[in-house]
């Protein structure tokens, strides 16, 4: 089943089932992965919803999977997770998460709270080994997962083929992404499996590109904080001037995010006026 309608082979042994999710941009999408070895198979991610699970426990009968040793979602945000409490059920596996995104799962979702167990350290599927990977960034519970017998990078929301993905308060926090960035770009991994869009084939390099850009973002704040402190819509206005108006609040959380870091380097202050009680940041050299 090479490419049977919404399974795509990306690796040997390692399946991708694209889910429509229009309120996700660029892609419209998002991934959830199937890796498997013989009969036994492990879950990354569980965006799946709808006719996608009966499509997701067909496509596992088809791959000639009998038993799925766990369901491992790189976050608890809800693209990611929205099948995982009936995937749990109806595969009868474990669901596993980083803590602090089993607590945030827990205190979005409460009606299915207790889905999701604590991560180990390593899944099997057969004879693969997933390594599991603390890596906050895009939430404070972020996980990657390594595959070493691909060298294969799952790297949830921290990386995408093109464009850029969104980091902001209070689930993510830019520093952490930063390190994330750096734990690519110095990682074996010859390919990359990100929650949205393509597969990447060069992720040291896509990693770097994301780091530039932030690395841009921030000079471009610090430009504009130059001219006069400025609110936090004023500073969303001037760095994304033809964005799509459905991904203003995710430019500004992102905003939000550059400025958190600037403060913590000492290079932005912010203060409340006491005009108009409008909270301005600054530039800490004017």
């Amino acid at each position: 089943m090479a490419n049977a309608g919404p399974w795509e082979a990306v690796l040997p042994g390692v399946w991708r089932m694209t889910v429509p999710y229009p309120n996700v941009l660029p892609y419209g999408t998002v991934n959830l992965y199937v890796i498997q070895d013989g009969g036994e198979a492990v879950i990354v991610d569980g965006g799946a919803t709808g006719t996608h699970l009966d499509l997701l426990v067909e496509g596992l009968r088809a791959m000639g999977v009998r038993r799925v040793q766990g369901l491992i979602a790189t976050h608890y945000h809800v693209d990611h997770t929205a099948g995982v409490p009936h995937l749990r059920a109806r595969l009868e596996c474990v669901a596993f998460m980083h803590p602090m995104d089993v607590r945030a799962f827990d205190d979005k979702f409460p009606d299915v709270a207790g889905t999701f167990q604590k991560c180990p350290d390593l899944l099997r599927a057969g004879q693969r080994v997933v390594h599991v990977i603390h890596q906050p960034g895009h939430t404070h519970g972020h996980l990657h997962l390594w595959l070493p017998d691909a060298r294969a990078l799952f790297v949830g929301d921290h990386l995408v083929e093109a464009g850029s993905v969104w980091i902001g308060p209070p689930d993510g926090h830019m520093r952490d992404y930063y390190r994330a960035l750096d734990a690519v770009m110095t990682s074996d991994a010859e390919v990359a499996l990100p929650g949205h869009g393509p597969a990447i084939l060069r992720p040291q390099l896509a990693a770097g590109r994301l780091r530039e850009r932030r690395q841009m973002r921030e000079e471009q704040i610090l430009a504009i904080l130059a001219d006069g402190p400025k609110t936090l819509a004023e500073l969303t206005a001037a760095l994304y001037t033809d964005t799509d108006p459905k991904a203003l609040p995710f430019a500004r959380h992102t905003v939000m995010a550059h400025l958190e870091r600037l403060e913590e380097q000492g290079a932005v202050r912010r203060a409340m006026s006491a005009a108009d009680w409008m909270m301005r940041y600054a530039s800490t050299e004017e």
